[in-house]
């Protein structure tokens, strides 16, 4: 046990005991009690040993809290006995089966199937940080999602590489063990790289071999296609699959070749934009939600996959004009034909996540025979969504629909071998155990409707029957027979053998129930037992213990065991059928394990169509989703035009639109003109007064646009945008070690060195973080800036707008592009000859003469007496 924990001091090791998992030394006494087990000593000649363990059917619920909450990685040590074939039977051979870590989950139960959980490998080159940090350094980055086989590579520039990993949300990261010591996270070579604190990092020395051979493609086909990237791509590509291997070292995974991933065809946004905008989560009192964030919202597919497609656009809107009128074009074609929209979204929503199903063949994972069914299952659906479509064509005149049929070809050649060679039947089992004599609860049976009788076979009316557990650990079916009886001719001689072999153990039992119940009592209950404690097929009677001690009287040459009420029954003649029948078993077995792995390996073969057929599925799911979405907010198709502009008749922010809908109010839609009137935008008004939200969903409607979505608006014309900076919000980051005006400016810093003349640049009060003159400079400083250099569209909301369009005069600089907004406020004087106000959320030419912040203050319950302290401060000032 000890020479197995020091092999991976990297993972906490759950060593197979029986039908225990067990942890032992340090690791039993650190995790023991985090786990909730007692921790116990195991005593030898020389040493004790703590020790805690759990049953192996727990596995799932431990390994959860091990990997996602306490993030460490967990070493699967299961045994093996006699893996070499040793004479001794007692002696058992323990080997690791996987490594489980946060990125390499398989088919866990606590996997999210709607979210990738991406691996991802960031790639340095060798001594970097021995010269000083350069921005424009070439970076590597590859990231997969081993469950679904979904794989990529980039290259970055170290400047960028934290805006690709908030992009990609990995769940871990990979980085070469050279720099385990260099303190890279620390921010010390390069202060970008403190974000990497925020996720859980592992580092890992590559072990190259010739991985071009598990690719799914041809060895010709793969050299050609890594000749096309860049050293730095490969090397973060190697370094995951020798990851990968190590960590899942009994499998083959079915991958193929990354896709390379380029910034310079999506639309950039760092991870502060992102957060700002809550495209995919928000931050709620220190916690992330997917309440509320702009996915939720929009989110209408009914496909896992289809759903994890989603989020990716999301992540990464594109700036290929085509491509999105391309998507515009169905999403108008399934908004305008009401019957194929729905027809087709009820198919969607049949098909399973069968692409989770092809890497659990492709890793051993599960029970082949559920995998391939359920894999033909979802290709029978996929081919009638294909005929339903090719159908629904002779009536549309759809150019794009058509194209789209031309190459959605469905492998269902596959599907149908599988459906004639599979005829699951499940093992029969005994009848709800006498729970009295301390034996396992097994759970209820139940007949099992998962696999109808796709054949004639009827085995002299024995029914099978599964399981219903009741831990959701145990949930795989037990199979007998998993192929047609008649699928070969040896098949079906074994299968009759095997029938007659259990009609003569039908007749013994019948004999043996005749006696029992003629001579001792009707009552006696009389069952085989595939397992009972030590004993395996073995016939067990129960009943009271008068009649138990007459039975026992009457057989005890064979009885094997007897308890108070109940006794083990095996006679000669009944053990060697048994003998037989495990004989013909394993001869059936064995043909069908062959059969098994022949269509495995026909599956996996083909792999690139079926992937290639999900995704232009997938693509189905998220546009009908679209035209859902457009009749239920009443969206319009965004005209795409090529000068940099967004006009915008009523836009809305959906997210808030649609809290409000729920709440039975309205949402005060508003114009932007930006682009063709002014290049700048000042936004000023009071304190509640909407100019967040104006800023944000002018930024969303964007993002809408650019995945090929309808945008919440009249209509809405928009020239592609490259990047999307914002600077919202005030608070610091103490794990960055930054204040709140310092976030500020990190922020600011880097809208105005990288923003281009296609990007859209959202500032909310730039230097209200500092003092007022100088807030007010640093504020100035930037307006002067986006106009005059960055030259980007701009919506620039503050405080402080009579003051700017004062700088502005005095420093006599040319304002034709800018122009001034306000959010109106309605006055309206009260009996007392005061004014009671309403801010409408409607925005106006002007600049806003107060921000109304006594008002609002007393919105907020603000004293009154500290109302008066402020108003007489606020006199003070102003004399």
């Amino acid at each position: 046990m000890r020479k197995l924990i020091d092999a991976n001091p990297e993972s906490v090791c759950l060593i197979q005991v029986g039908s225990f998992y067990e942890l032992y030394f340090e690791q039993a006494l650190t995790f023991g009690p985090k786990l909730n087990l007692k921790v116990a000593t195991r005593k030898t000649s020389s040493y004790a040993v703590p020790m805690a363990g759990f049953p192996t059917f727990n596995l799932q619920r431990f390994v959860k809290t091990l990997v996602q909450d306490l993030e460490v990685n967990v070493a699967i040590i299961d045994q093996y006995p006699n893996i070499n074939n040793e004479s001794s039977s007692n002696i058992i051979h323990r080997k690791i089966s996987r490594i489980i870590s946060p990125g390499t989950l398989v088919d866990e139960s606590f996997l999210n199937y709607n979210q990738n959980n991406y691996l991802a490998a960031i790639y340095l080159p060798a001594n970097c940080t021995k010269v000083p940090a350069d921005p424009d350094l070439p970076v590597g980055i590859s990231w997969i999602d081993i469950s679904v086989g979904e794989f990529y590579v980039q290259q970055t520039t170290l400047s960028e590489v934290m805006t690709d990993i908030s992009r990609i949300n990995p769940s871990e990261i990979v980085l070469s063990k050279d720099f385990q010591q260099d303190g890279l996270i620390m921010g010390k070579w390069c202060p970008d790289l403190q974000e990497l604190k925020k996720y859980i990092l592992r580092y890992h020395k590559t072990a190259y071999k010739d991985y071009k051979l598990r690719f799914k493609s041809s060895i010709q086909a793969t050299r050609k296609y890594l000749e096309n990237l860049s050293q730095r791509e490969e090397a973060a590509m190697n370094m995951i699959l020798s990851y990968i291997n190590v960590n899942l070292p009994e499998s083959t995974p079915s991958i193929d070749v990354p896709v390379q991933y380029w910034n310079e065809k999506c639309l950039q946004m760092d991870p502060r934009t992102r957060e700002a905008l809550e495209l995919t989560e928000r931050q709620t009192s220190g916690s992330s939600s997917v309440v509320g964030s702009l996915l939720t919202t929009i989110k209408r597919t009914v496909t896992p996959s289809g759903t994890r497609l989603l989020t990716q656009w999301i992540k990464s809107p594109i700036l290929d004009v085509e491509e999105l009128r391309r998507r515009q074009a169905f999403v108008t074609l399934f908004k305008d034909n009401t019957y194929i929209r729905l027809h087709l979204r009820n198919q969607l929503s049949k098909i399973g996540d069968f692409i989770r199903s092809i890497q659990h063949l492709s890793f051993g994972t599960g029970h082949s025979v559920n995998q391939l069914h359920s894999i033909a299952e979802s290709l029978v659906k996929l081919k009638e969504i294909e005929d339903f479509l090719q159908y629904e064509m002779q009536n549309l005149n759809s150019k794009e629909l058509n194209c789209f049929l031309k190459d959605f070809k469905i492998p269902i050649e596959i599907a149908h071998e599988i459906q004639n060679t599979l005829h699951i039947e499940y093992e029969e089992l005994d009848p709800v155990a006498d729970l009295n004599e301390n034996e396992p609860d097994l759970g209820t049976l139940e007949k099992s409707q998962d696999f109808p009788d796709s054949g004639s076979y009827s085995n002299n009316g024995i029914e099978r029957y599964k399981i219903a557990p009741k831990t959701p650990e145990s949930n795989e079916p037990s199979f007998l027979f998993a192929i047609k009886r008649d699928h070969t001719d040896e098949l079906s001689k074994l299968h009759d053998e095997f029938d007659s072999l259990k009609l003569q153990e039908k007749i013994l039992i019948e004999g043996l129930q005749d006696q029992i119940y003629n001579e001792i009592d009707p009552k006696v209950n009389i069952v085989k037992k595939s397992q009972h404690g030590k004993f395996a097929n073995v016939i067990h009677i129960s009943g009271k213990k008068s009649l138990i001690d007459l039975i026992n009287t009457m057989l005890e040459d064979d009885i094997r065991e007897k308890r108070k009420a109940s006794v083990i029954y095996s006679p000669r003649n009944w053990t060697d059928l048994q003998w037989s029948l495990v004989s013909k078993t394993e001869q059936i077995n064995r043909i069908e394990t062959e059969i098994i792995i022949d269509l495995r390996n026909k599956v996996l073969d083909k792999v690139t169509d079926i992937r290639k057929a999900s995704k232009m599925v997938d693509f189905l799911d998220i546009t009908s989703s679209f035209a859902v979405l457009a009749h239920e907010y009443n969206l319009v198709c965004p005209r795409l035009v090529k000068t940099p502009q967004i006009k915008i008749s009523d836009g809305r922010h959906i997210v808030v639109e649609a809290g409000l809908k729920s709440a039975g109010q309205m949402f005060t839609p508003n114009d932007i003109n930006i682009g063709n009137d002014g290049k700048l935008w000042v936004i000023s008004g009071p304190n509640m007064g909407g100019k967040s939200t104006y800023l944000r969903q002018n930024a969303l409607i964007v993002i809408l646009a650019q995945i090929g979505s309808f945008v919440p608006a009249q209509k809405a014309s928009l020239g592609i945008v490259d990047k999307i900076f914002t600077r919202i919000g005030a608070s610091d980051d103490l794990f960055s070690d930054l204040s709140t005006f310092m976030v500020e400016m990190v922020e600011t810093s880097n809208i105005l060195k990288n923003a281009t003349s296609r990007s859209l640049a959202i500032v909310d009060e730039v230097g209200r973080g500092t003092s007022g003159k100088e807030g007010l400079s640093i504020a100035y400083a930037t307006l002067v800036h986006l106009l005059t250099v960055n030259k980007c569209r701009s919506l620039f909301a503050t405080h402080f707008g009579k003051e700017l369009e004062n700088l502005l005069s005095i420093d006599t600089m040319n304002q034709d592009k800018i122009r001034y907004y306000r959010t109106r406020v309605i006055k309206t004087p009260k009996k007392d000859d005061s004014m009671d106000f309403i801010i409408d959320h409607k925005l106006e030419p002007g600049i806003s003469e107060r921000s109304y912040a006594f008002e609002v203050a007393k919105l907020a319950g603000f004293p009154s007496h500290a109302l008066k302290d402020a108003s007489r401060a606020l006199c003070l000032l102003n004399e």
